[in-house]
């Protein structure tokens, strides 16, 4: 049997959905995997039920108001704990004897495996920064480039949850996506949401976004959407109450909420959005302000942050206009992949 160590990053929760997914397909192909990752992370794939190790940790940007500031402080934040995993992924490596590391957007397995000359495997959908806006985190940010650079040549496989053409060790394998488990109709009545059109507001696996979730709200009952119903999802702060408004929290099966809505709005992170085009749901995506991985993903689709203040006008345009359903095969993709660099067939 093949041993994969398979690092998850700790920011956010697209990263272990997507890794929750591959596991699963890596498993039916006879691979022993064990995942390590913390924080949030980790507590939802625990609460998911699947065991992992909880030991590494990673800075959360800071946001104030839907505006990222201070990246400078974020990526020396990110460094020292960069130097603190490092020290816990060595004693792992030890006590669990592997054939290959996997990573997805997870830094320190990749490091301890390439000073230990070992078969590894990195997953990304963000090849490039561009979080900088003083010359103080541009001059930063310049060294972090360099040593990100070096880790995606380095690796024996850059996998790419993304369409797109394949060269060197990149291999762009498409989206990686929970398919729903229930029917649309189950779901409501699991959170107790009702028949009808209803709008889903995806708060970023990290928490952050709230604000805009807020500004949502305000905007369709300013404008005379009072009987639409909003489930919200993701929101780690206060409530956010109102007539109308289902403030969920932390949910396992956000894809079901997805697959049941009429329209998601999100903080533009890339399974939320895969989520909604796999299963044919309009989508709304708003970054934060000078996030730039959200920017860009939301710039795809065709918005900004400035689509924030247009709120309203968004929703009466997209809400209920489903598009064909997408089918992706990235995770058996992917496991073709790391199979094949096992040794192993599928």
């Amino acid at each position: 049997m093949r041993r994969i160590l398979f690092g998850v990053s700790p920011i956010g929760l697209g990263h272990a959905t997507r890794a929750l997914v591959l596991k699963k397909e890596l498993e039916g192909r006879g691979a022993e995997v064990t995942l390590f990752s913390g924080g949030r992370a980790a507590e939802f794939i625990g609460a998911c039920g699947f065991p992992v190790e909880d030991m590494v940790d990673d800075a959360v940007p800071t946001v104030v108001g839907a505006e990222m500031r201070f990246p400078s402080v974020w990526y020396v934040r990110s460094w020292l704990a960069h130097r603190r995993n490092v020290k816990k992924t060595e004693r792992l490596f030890d006590a669990r004897p592997h054939d290959l590391v996997v990573c997805d957007e997870e830094f320190s397995g990749i490091t301890v495996a390439e000073r230990r000359g070992e078969r590894r495997v990195f997953i990304t959908d963000e090849l490039e920064l561009g979080f900088a806006r003083s010359w103080l985190s541009r001059s930063i940010e310049r060294r972090v480039e360099r040593w990100y650079r070096h880790l995606q040549g380095s690796v024996d496989l850059l996998l790419i949850p993304e369409e797109g053409e394949d060269a060197g060790n990149r291999l762009f394998v498409g989206p990686i996506v929970r398919a729903p488990t229930v029917p649309p109709g189950e779901t409501r009545r699991r959170y107790g949401i009702p028949e009808g059109p209803v709008v889903l507001f995806s708060v970023s696996g990290s928490g952050l976004g709230r604000e805009l979730a807020v500004k949502l709200v305000a905007a369709l009952r300013g404008a005379g959407y009072g009987d639409l119903p909003v489930a919200i999802t993701g929101n780690r702060g206060a409530k956010i109450a109102g007539e109308g408004v289902y403030d969920l929290g932390v949910v396992l099966d956000n894809q079901n909420l997805v697959a049941s809505a009429d329209l998601v709005v999100s903080t533009a992170g890339k399974s939320t959005i895969d989520e909604a085009a796999a299963a044919g749901t309009p989508m709304i995506a708003i970054p934060i302000r000078n996030h730039a991985e959200q920017e860009r993903n939301a710039a795809e689709l065709g918005f900004s942050y400035a689509d924030s203040e247009r709120f309203a006008e968004l929703v009466k345009a997209k809400l209920g206009v489903r598009e064909p359903p997408r089918q992706y095969f990235g995770e058996k993709k992917a496991a073709d992949a790391i199979m094949s660099l096992l040794g192993a067939t599928a």
